[in-house]
């Protein structure tokens, strides 16, 4: 996975479960067992990116989710535009190569 849309593929999957562990914590936030969990995303090989959820012992802090939200949303949107790039530059070459 070293291409450049298998990377931003990747990193869509890794804030995809970002997003779900935050809408998670929110959704327990009064409740007795609001412990947020958070994840961890680490550089994988080939430049990929591996995510993993990391169940915490602080409780839920809705700005810190709110915040959370917003970078994610703003990742999903830089992914996008990588692969839409990506994708553009490939027509490019193949009209060239034809």
């Amino acid at each position: 996975m070293n291409d450049i849309s298998g990377i931003a593929s990747g990193a869509l999957s890794a804030y995809s479960l970002k997003q779900s562990v935050t809408a998670s914590n929110i959704s327990r936030l009064n409740t007795t067992d609001s412990a947020a969990a958070s994840v961890v995303m680490q550089s994988g090989r080939g430049g990929g990116v591996t995510a993993t959820v990391v169940e915490g012992f602080d409780k839920v802090d809705i700005s810190r989710e709110a915040v959370d939200l917003a970078t994610t949303g703003t990742a999903f949107k830089a992914n996008i535009k990588v692969l839409s790039a990506s994708d553009e530059m490939n027509r490019t070459l193949f009209s060239i190569k034809a």
